[in-house]
């Protein structure tokens, strides 16, 4: 009995934070663990904003941070949080990362995490001060297991021939700038019978042979290029919280 009157104080001794997907809840997750419980605004990234009710809203504005990415999205709800809670931390986890122009997908490349990790772990030693010694420990075990994954996507890619992949989006530009991979974005539509000589000679020209896409494209335009044009097709998440495993099997499919 007296453990589950204790309950409900030992969740509201924890920091009580917002984030806007699961991603960033688990990387907000390898700094704090057990002293953190999180709320996400939506369960699965979705790009498209949608009006909170009264009640959510006031169930996510009254915790202490909000960690994001940036995105433009993101930066609606926190001006939605803040109206209703002006006390509200904001925290843009991209800070500190020199940014490719129109594109806020810093997490592609493994070593941009490191900074992330870092304005996680000042966000919770500033406000958290006497739990220092534990962010720090996990922050620290953190970075080993990004470097982890950062060596071995490197020497996946730098084994391999591949030069230059086709995409539909500019998802993947930071993961392809820090291993040398030049992406050719295709316009979304269907190809025409005219373009199949001149793409085909370009392909091969470029030894190009895959074709990088996420669920969120039309998989009409992706079987219209891939067979016109004999790819190999990717279909890579980049919003999925399992980073690594992510990283790891991107890195996998484009060198096999």
């Amino acid at each position: 009995m007296i453990l589950l009157l204790l309950f409900p104080l030992f969740l509201f001794s924890k920091n009580l934070v917002v984030t806007y997907f699961p991603l960033e809840t688990h990387l907000v997750n390898k700094i704090a663990q057990k002293e953190v419980k999180i709320r996400e605004i939506t369960s699965r990234y979705v790009s498209t904003y949608k009006e909170l009710p009264l009640s959510e809203l006031s169930k996510l504005a009254n915790t202490k941070i909000f960690f994001h990415f940036g995105l433009d999205i993101e930066k609606q709800y926190a001006e939605a949080l803040l109206k209703y809670n002006p006390k509200l931390i904001v925290v843009d986890i991209s800070s500190n990362i020199k940014k490719i122009k129109n594109n806020p997908y810093v997490w592609t490349d493994p070593l941009n995490l490191r900074a992330v990790a870092k304005n996680i772990y000042d966000t919770f030693i500033e406000y958290d001060k006497s739990k220092e010694s534990y962010y720090k420990e996990n922050y620290e075990k953190f970075l080993d297991e990004i470097d982890q994954t950062f060596l071995k996507v490197k020497q996946k890619i730098n084994s391999s021939e591949i030069e230059y992949m086709y995409v539909f989006d500019n998802f993947w530009d930071y993961f392809a700038k820090r291993f040398g991979i030049v992406t050719i974005q295709r316009e979304k539509r269907y190809l025409s019978i005219a373009e199949i000589p001149k793409m085909t000679e370009f392909s091969r020209d470029k030894n190009i042979k895959k074709l990088l896409f996420s669920q969120y494209d039309n998989k009409d335009f992706i079987l219209s290029i891939s067979s016109n044009l004999n790819l190999q097709t990717i279909d890579d998440d980049i919003f999925n919280q399992q980073w690594q495993l992510n990283l790891l099997n991107l890195a996998q499919n484009l060198t096999k």
